[in-house]
């Protein structure tokens, strides 16, 4: 379970839909950045309990949910960055404040850079 920005899409390969295809966090390429998630389904349940999935999905246009991965592009980014701005306003448990703090980082950059970001939650 990982967050990952597209620095750039140099030596990233697309499905027939576009997307960019998932590059393993094990695979060494410069064109990417991870975010891991450590305890992964502890974490997952942060968003699951929140009804961070929902609210993502219905707002986003995606079909993330438990277990299931999207990615998110530059466009889709600004939506979802909306919205990590308003839940951040919100009372969080730290590591769930630290989550979405990265995620908020990985969208801006995704959005400056006219690339995307991949959640596998």
């Amino acid at each position: 379970m990982v967050f990952v920005l597209y620095k750039t899409y140099e030596n990233v390969q697309f499905n027939k839909f576009g997307c960019p295809i998932a590059i393993e966090p094990v695979e060494q390429n410069p064109s990417v950045e991870y975010y891991i998630l450590e305890n992964d389904f502890d974490d997952v349940d942060l968003f699951f309990d929140d009804g961070a999935l929902d609210e993502i999905a219905q707002r986003c246009d995606s079909l993330i949910s438990y277990g299931e991965d999207d990615y998110f592009n530059a466009e889709k980014c600004i939506i979802l960055l909306g919205w990590i701005e308003e839940r951040l306003l919100k009372p969080a448990v730290p590591r769930y404040k630290e989550m979405l703090e990265v995620l908020k980082d990985y969208c801006q950059r995704a959005i400056e850079l006219n690339t995307g970001v991949y959640i596998d939650l």
